[in-house]
């Protein structure tokens, strides 16, 4: 019998590989592990893994006897301090009476066998020899365990080390009887050259490892050597046992010699497919079905014609070219660039630096040239990054003056390469940091400015003009347009030979100094040799090295050109270094790039949505084959879910006919020229509008349209019969006003736009207003019926300036806003005061809400007469239409000497319009949450001297649509690309806010439901705003006795005495259409159809037309994040009854601001792939925020079960982890609060072996 031994840090290293047989074959021991057929290791030599143990025993000593010095009790002893550590007995003598501040160096913590029985681990089997933390810190009254790494990030293996030892620490503690509590919400990392150990949340690592601990580890150590899983992945270069598992995996053909394949993938090739070889998926590919089987993973779906690609590479030799277009691979340059950087393992600096130039004799005078920097020790890679620099620098300098004088004709275009995405990361890297060094910060920034990224929004100085792919990543564009015979990776010696040129032939030979098995990284070895002393020499080894590389890549990308050239389409653009912009605010700087990087980022996002293979773009709705009909009407050829295409809708499409003439023109379309264009002009293409939609509302399915087309120059208009091809178009109409506007703030010495940006208190200063006003107002704000913090919030607009007005879901925002501008209206005219009022908003629906509110309570006030509401331009929303009055841009100057006077409005209105507006002495920003701060540019300039700000919202509710990643600015704070109300919230005091006020009281939810929110983002104060509202409940009538399992669950689920309910679905895997949970939702659906009692009646939802309509506005709404699910549902739901109104089944992003009795929350994704993939969206925490608090009475939420439980990579993501955090939460105060029931699925078809874990929470929060 094998007895396992295991650690804290054999363990993170699993995390870190995601690989069973890396923990089976480490935790056997070595005695052990031939007879049990486990490799034998020989010991590792490499100069590297010596210099990495010296490194972190370096690095070790000097936190301890520097950072700590006078701070840390240290064991004595003469050995080195490394090797040192107190006893168990000293540690737990020492631990109590460590002082705050104070440390303990390397303890020992031993792990007895109560832990391990409290996780159902056999201490017979599995062993913890005692574990020595490297520091355990008194921070108050705590302990805090800090682990010393030599590293430059935290990793998941440090997380999890750090996160074990934690627990150790506090099991022991308590079993000793010691009263000294463990801080298990944030242990740290102290990395390398740090001044202070970086921390973090354990609470998501705890949940992780104590699920692994129970379940996992006994699992994967009970099996046999042989049948745990195992994959090939980058990560395993740093496995003793990589090299035979490569043997094997090439010996058995196995599908790990598929390039990129992923663990997640390969897991479900095999578990579920039983496909482990070549072979094997060979014939899986072949066989009729097999798309709907991949199309529940992740990263296989929709892979089909691709696999089978690959595999025929691979087991023929031969490259296959693949479907689709590459944006970012020219057809040509005039002069090319290949860089390669490279990074020393041990320090993490870059040691070596080189590029070549080929081509541009004209320009040069030389048809090449080369220049290659290697470190001669590890200081002087500061000189390699300023020569470097340089160099590159001077290089396109000379293309820079070339092309100044010149017609652009006569121009030059440069791009430039590098072979694999490290070194893409090392340059931006490199560019950054050398921002930081006098003698390189000015060619870094004109670098930088040329080759951007997202990380450019935290400088203070931005380019004026995007640039597109400026640097390309050969192995992506390989990826996309290749299947190469070439196994495990795409490792350029084998690339290379696969992609010869015929023009510039090159052999690359991979020796083992400098190639891994698996990467294209530089090993480590030869540099560790020569900053060693021991080879000089190795230097010029490395030159040598970085030269052939070079030159490969320029070979290699030679030879790809010859096999893909006709799925090229992009030339470069003649070069030139972008301009700074020339502004003095580095806060308009910073919003002028973000601007443009945002619209950049849109434009090449459909560009790529364009270069998808045909059959992928027709399937999902991106290209859609229409033909030309009477009129303006256009039929769709094959008819698409009228979702998808609402969903992916644009403002305008190109048009272009079917064929290759068409695919090459919109292929070639350049969409940032023609961003807020409508004439086509000579791009080849016809521009068209959506005008209206034919649909089959029954059937779900877009027919046809009704296109106003406008035809490019020399274009001849489409005939009846014609067939065309409508794609998406990228369009950007704003970004020309946000530009202007900003440019005019950066020049005016002082305004109010800055002010609120660089020092929110200051502009949220006195307001002088009149004693006598303020006592009106306070006098009408008490009649108003104001709840406390209403009424807070009020007497902070009587006197301040700024007010953000922070109004969680439910507490009546758009009312108290109506109800405060009318008083503070109503008290100025009493006194003969002037007012002008300015709404404006994300959305015409938000402003209209408003305004409509303010209309209906006007009488209230006595303003009826002296106060008119207007609309700028013209009415979008029914309620509008029917309440309100539209003020044409050309009949604002008629207004403007009213005395009292309210104006609605988009920021685009009053941009427009600024200068015949009245100043504002109120300026309302409703939504403020999902406005970005250069909109608000547009209209904080109507806002006069000392009107008053009031920006409404909440951040933890829908964002702004962010397509870069931005980073994180020094203070943590939101940055300039988030919300405007976000960006000043977070700047203010929480302990004792100067402009924020909170909105506490629920007038939506009861108790049960406002009680999470509270908890866990709002605050103890958020509850129902009385007792009534505390205690609503579902009406149900009586139903039929619950004789079928469909309707026992359904019974048990809909209980009105349970207002929240958590289902969790088992054992179902699916991507982001789940059928069994459609199937539980459509049956709930009809039980709530059924039994839900109409408020107006008590009667059920008559069978009518207006019965299902006010049903589906008033009694439910289905939310669900894709489109896929969503149709699931409404197709079923289309299958149990003849609805006479449209099922309300949308995106979360639909329900923002509606509410309705019940909610019912799809989630749907069952595929952790999908959704690691999509993290940011799936497991958004203000999208789970804002679905849970929609309803008033009764919120179900479906979250299958590996939703729950993904890999903790997904913690390198701070906001997706967030969400994660939120999803457990949530299952945590339904499993404490309320009760659990297990039912089978096997009454739906396609579920044996499914089963739903529902926690439901009665009114009273307590166990049921």
């Amino acid at each position: 019998m094998v007895r396992f031994n295991l650690s804290p840090s054999l363990i993170g290293r699993y995390f870190y590989h995601d690989c069973d047989r890396y923990l089976r074959y480490h935790a056997t021991p070595e005695q052990e592990r031939e007879a049990s057929g486990i490799p034998v290791l020989l010991p590792d030599t490499s100069p590297v893994t010596a210099a990495l143990l010296d490194a972190g025993i370096s690095w070790e000593e000097q936190v301890i006897r520097t950072s700590l010095a006078g701070r840390v009790r240290v064991p004595g002893g003469a050995g080195a301090l490394a090797e040192r550590s107190f006893s168990i007995e000293e540690s737990f003598a020492l631990l109590p009476d460590l002082a705050p501040g104070e440390a303990l160096y390397q303890p020992t913590i031993p792990v007895s066998i109560h832990f391990l029985q409290k996780y159902g681990l056999d201490p017979e089997l599995h062993r913890f020899a005692p574990c020595r933390p490297d520091l355990v810190v008194r921070d108050g009254t705590m302990l805090r365990v800090i682990d010393i790494k030599a590293s430059e990030e935290l990793s998941i293996s440090h997380r999890i080390q750090a996160t074990l030892y934690a627990l150790f620490l506090d099991h022991a503690l308590t079993l000793l009887g010691i009263d000294r509590k463990v801080d298990l919400c944030r242990a740290g990392i102290w990395l390398y050259d740090r001044d202070e150990p970086e921390t973090f949340d354990l609470s998501l690592n705890i949940r992780v490892l104590e699920e692994f601990l129970r379940f996992r580890l006994p699992a994967i150590l009970a099996a046999p050597p042989d049948e745990v899983s195992w994959h090939l992945t980058s990560r395993c270069e740093s496995c003793e046992f990589s090299g035979s598992c490569r043997a094997e995996a090439t010996s058995r053909r196995s599908v790990s010699l598929i390039p990129d394949l992923s663990t997640a993938a390969c897991r479900y090739l095999r578990d579920d497919l039983g496909v482990t070889t070549l072979p094997d998926l060979s014939r899986f590919l072949d066989a009729p079905g097999s798309d709907l089987h991949l199309k529940i993973c992740g990263s296989l779906a929709h892979q089909q014609s691709r696999l089978s690609a690959i595999v025929q590479a691979l087991e023929t030799g031969l490259t296959i070219p693949l479907e689709g277009t590459s944006r970012a691979l020219p057809v040509y340059e005039d002069i090319g660039i290949t860089l390669t950087l490279q990074r020393d393992p041990v320090s993490g600096r870059i040691y070596a630096a080189g590029f070549r130039r080929f081509k541009g004799d004209a320009v040069y005078g030389s048809p090449s040239r080369e220049a290659l920097f290697v470190a001669e020790d590890p200081d002087d890679c500061v000189r390699v990054q300023r020569e470097f620099i340089r160099a590159l620098a001077g290089e396109l300098e000379a293309v820079h003056d070339y092309n100044r004088p010149r017609e652009w004709a006569d121009q030059k275009s440069v791009q430039t390469y590098v072979y694999d995405t490290y070194e893409a990361d090392l340059f931006s890297r490199l560019l950054a940091d050398a921002l930081n060094d006098p003698g390189a910060a000015a060619d870094a920034l004109r670098l930088r400015f040329y080759y951007q990224d997202a990380g450019m929004a935290d400088g203070q100085n931005h380019p004026n003009t995007p640039v597109a792919y400026p640097l390309v990543v050969l192995t992506r564009e390989i990826r996309r347009l290749l299947a190469l015979p070439v196994p495990f990776s795409l490792r350029m010696p084998e690339v290379l030979q696969e992609l010869q040129s015929s023009r510039f032939a090159f052999e690359l030979n991979p020796g083992s100094l400098f190639w891994h098995d698996h990467g294209n990284a530089l090993k480590g070895d030869a540099i560790v040799m020569a900053w060693g002393g021991r080879r000089a020499e190795a230097l010029e080894w490395i030159r040598s090295e970085l030269s052939r590389r070079l030159l490969a890549t320029g070979s290699l990308l030679d030879g790809l050109r010859e096999r893909v050239r006709g799925g090229l389409v992009r030339w470069p653009a003649n070069f030139r270094f972008p301009r700074p912009w020339d502004v003095s605010n580095p806060e308009i700087s910073r919003l002028l790039f973000i601007m443009e990087y945002e619209s950049a980022l849109g434009a090449l996002r459909v560009q790529e949505l364009r270069s998808r293979p045909w059959a992928a773009r027709v399937r999902d709705g991106i290209s859609i084959p229409v033909q030309k009909s009477i009129g303006n009407f256009w039929k769709v050829q094959s008819p698409i879910d009228s979702l998808l295409f609402e969903q992916s809708a644009t403002f305008s499409y190109l048009l272009v006919p079917n064929g290759d003439a068409g695919e090459e023109a919109q292929a070639g379309f350049d969409d940032p020229r023609y961003r807020d264009s409508m004439n086509p002009g000579k791009s080849g293409v016809c521009f068209a509008r959506v005008q209206d939609t034919i649909v089959d509302r029954k059937a779900g399915l877009l027919k046809g349209f009704a296109l106003e087309v406008g035809y490019g120059r020399g274009h001849a208009p489409f005939s009846e019969g014609d067939e065309a091809v409508l794609h998406p178009r990228f369009t950007d109409f704003t970004a020309k006003r946000y530009r202007e506007r900003l440019l005019e703030l950066d020049a005016e010495a002082d305004n109010a736009f800055l002010r609120l940006l660089s020092d929110p208190h200051s502009f949220a200063g006195q307001v002088s207003e009149p004693e006598a006003i303020r006592r009106e107002a306070g006098l009408l704000a008490k009649k108003a019926g104001f709840t406390p913090s209403q009424a807070r919030a009020f007497e902070k607009m009587l006197a301040s300036r700024l007010t953000l007005v922070w109004g969680p879901p439910g507490t009546g925002k758009t009312h108290f806003l109506a109800a405060a501008v009318l008083a503070l209206v109503k008290a100025r005219r009493v006194h003969g005061r002037r007012v002008r009022v300015g709404v404006t908003a994300f959305t015409h629906a938000a402003i209209e809400n408003l305004l409509v509110k303010m209309q209906e309570s006007i009488d209230e006030y006595g303003l009826a007469a002296e106060l008119p509401l207007y609309k700028l331009r013209d009415l979008r929303t029914p309620k509008g239409e029917r309440c309100l009055q539209a003020l044409p841009h050309d009949r604002v100057e008629s207004v403007v000497d009213y005395p009292a006077l309210v104006l609605g409005g988009t920021v685009h209105s009053f941009g427009r319009l600024e200068k015949f507006l009245p100043s504002l002495d109120i300026l309302i920003v409703d939504e403020a949450s999902q406005m970005k701060p250069a909109e608000l540019a547009l209209v904080i300039t109507a806002l006069g001297e000392e009107g008053r700000l009031i920006l409404a919202g909440d951040d933890l509710q829908l964002p702004p649509i962010v397509l870069g990643g931005y980073p994180v600015p020094d203070d943590g704070l939101p940055g300039l690309e988030d919300s405007i109300f976000a960006y000043l919230r977070h700047r203010d005091d929480p302990a004792s806010p100067v402009y924020t006020c909170q909105l506490l009281e629920n007038w939506r939810m009861n108790a049960t439901l406002s009680l999470f929110p509270a908890e866990t983002l709002y605050g103890s104060g958020y509850a129902p705003a009385t007792e009534a509202i505390g205690r609503q409940q579902l009406s149900l009538l009586p139903g039929e006795p619950p004789a079928s399992p469909g309707r026992e669950l359904a019974h048990w689920i809909l209980d009105p005495t349970y207002p929240l309910v958590l289902c969790v679905l088992e054992n179902v895997r699916t991507t982001v259409e789940n059928r069994i949970e459609a199937e539980l939702v459509a049956h709930l659906t009809s039980g709530l159809r059924e039994r839900l009692a109409d408020p107006a009646t008590g009667a059920p939802y008559p069978a009518t037309e207006d019965g299902d309509y006010r049903f589906w506005r008033q009694g439910l709404f289905v939310v669900s994040p894709h489109h896929a699910q969503i149709h699931a549902i409404r197709s079923l739901l289309a299958g149990i009854r003849d609805w006479q109104y449209q099922p309300f089944v949308d995106t979360v992003d639909k329900m923002q601001g509606q509410e309705a009795d019940a909610v019912i929350i799809s989630y749907g994704v069952s595929d952790i792939e999908t959704a690691l993939a999509e993290a940011e969206f799936i497991y958004s925490r203000n999208r789970l925020n804002v679905s849970v608090t929609r309803s008033r009475s009764k919120c179900i939420v479906f979250l299958p079960r590996p939703l729950l439980e993904p890999p903790l990579d997904l913690l390198q993501n701070e906001r997706a982890s967030l969400g994660l955090l939120h999803m457990l939460d949530l299952q945590e105060f339904c499993r404490t609060r309320g009760e659990e029931r297990i039912f089978d699925l096997d009454w739906i078809e396609g579920a044996a072996g499914a089963s739903l874990t529902v926690l439901r929470v009665s009114e009273s929060g307590e166990d049921g």
